[in-house]
């Protein structure tokens, strides 16, 4: 008995079960025919109900993929559970373009088979629809115009421009003169506006480069006797301008240069060029209005040389100077008028080195035996400078000659340039040395020089 009711049970909830299946629209893949007379385009397909028996009937739309247009509606009966027809329906093409469409077929979207849900994915099919298959003569209109023709043609721009009487004509809009000349006077406006944004921006934004007043770092003692060898090396100090012997070779002509080095003696080793400019001069000093500050750019290229400098040949060093010479040439004759061309030009290098690795070294020569022969070097003694020791290196540099074209005078600055910065960041060293003295971190004071050689 109990058997029996719980057979019955069961057989009453699979009839529920059942009667609750929702019905499930399928529709097949389509085809496309033409029309022997190309007025129409027959779609057919197959919809078949893939779930529960359909309680209402529903519709078939077929639709424009590019406008959205309703191209086609019919209606759809309510299917059986299992259930499939076909369906034959015909889409016009006289208001069509030539060119392949796209289309939508939808079969029983509404509110059992919402449009975007899980269930109504099958009830969904794409088909190509491509009037000119069809063969249909249609008259000539805006879609099926053929390609305008132009003059001149800017494919990148898709601009196209025809010449006419009275003007010209840019993708189909006529300008008279008048109006172009407008156009372009407010184009000119625009741009000139913009350079003056940008002027503003790189003012505001871009530092100006420096070349500020420089002070000797080295300390000055007022209490030394100035005929000793340590008063005589401090007067010293503030006669060298480089490192380069550029004295009259005279008998007994005595001069002094400095050299700057790191710790292990590399030239330049632990120096940075922070400024540079030129100027020219006369015997009544120096001519402002040709002063030129070199940029950053120059000096950072200047800076890269001379990190490798130490791993250069002479051949490489003069090959990476070059460049660097003419750009700093370029920059040194813009200030210079034609007319004063032949005065001197002053090279003014300012330099920071690192205090606690970079030294500051003088040598004493003296003309001698038709050779400059070294009587003394020393390191000074520094002042308080901070993390950064300042220095500078001045060189004259000579204008154009008797002689020389302004040409030949250009080409000549710039090798004059390059051997100067060569000369300035190859190791030194003098021809005749007598009794070298080395310097020392303590800067004993070397042995006093003779009353011929000594210069007060």
């Amino acid at each position: 008995m109990m058997r029996r009711q719980l057979i019955l049970i069961l057989f009453f909830c699979s009839l529920g079960a059942a009667a609750q299946v929702p019905r499930d629209y399928a529709i097949s893949l389509p085809s496309v025919s033409y029309a022997p007379a190309g007025a129409s385009a027959e779609i057919r397909f197959t919809v078949s109900n893939q779930g529960g028996a359909a309680a209402e009937a529903t519709q078939i739309v077929i639709s424009d993929d590019r406008s959205g247009r309703i191209a086609v509606q019919a209606a759809l009966p309510p299917l059986a559970a299992g259930e499939s027809r076909d369906f034959r329906l015909e889409l016009p093409l006289g208001e069509l373009p030539a060119e392949a469409l796209s289309f939508t077929i939808e079969a029983g979207i509404d509110q059992y088979e919402l449009a975007g849900s899980p269930i109504s994915r099958n009830n969904i099919q794409a088909i190509l629809i491509n009037s000119a298959r069809a063969g249909l003569e249609r008259p000539a209109g805006p879609a099926a115009a053929a390609e305008p023709e132009y003059d001149f043609f800017l494919p990148l721009l898709n601009i196209g421009i025809n010449f006419r009487d009275g003007g010209i004509e840019v993708n189909g809009a006529f300008y008279s003169p008048a109006a172009l000349l407008l156009r372009l006077v407010g184009l000119l406006l625009a741009l000139f506006c913009l350079w003056l944004l940008s002027l503003a921006l790189r003012l505001i934004f871009r530092r100006p480069p420096k070349f500020e007043p420089w002070q000797p770092p080295y300390a000055l003692n007022s209490w030394q006797d100035p005929d000793s060898t340590a008063g005589r090396r401090q007067n010293w100090q503030y006669h060298a301008q480089n490192s380069r012997i550029s004295a009259a070779r005279a008998p007994d002509q005595v001069t002094v240069i400095k050299r700057l080095t790191d710790r292990e003696g590399t030239v330049l080793g632990a120096w940075s060029f922070v400024a540079m400019r030129t100027v020219q001069y006369d015997i009544y000093g120096r001519i402002s209005r040709s002063e030129v500050v070199m940029p950053r750019s120059l000096l950072r290229a200047l800076n890269r040389v001379i990190r490798r400098a130490s791993q250069l040949d002479s051949a490489e060093l003069n090959r990476a100077l070059t460049p660097i010479a003419k750009r700093l040439s370029r920059r040194a004759l813009s200030g210079v008028e034609k007319q004063n061309a032949s005065l001197w030009l002053a090279l003014e290098m300012r330099l920071e080195g690192q205090a606690e690795a970079a030294r500051v070294l003088f040598e004493l020569y003296q003309y001698r035996s038709d050779a400059w022969h070294r009587i003394d070097q020393w390191q000074p003694e520094l002042a308080a400078t901070g993390a950064r020791l300042p220095e500078q290196f001045s060189y004259t540099l000579n204008g154009q000659l008797p002689g020389e074209t302004y040409r030949e005078f250009k080409r000549r600055l710039a090798a004059d340039i390059a051997s100067l910065l060569a000369d300035m960041l190859s190791p030194q060293q003098a021809a005749n040395e007598d009794a070298p003295r080395e310097a020392t971190e303590t800067n004993e004071p070397a042995p006093a020089l003779d009353d011929e050689t000594a210069i007060p």
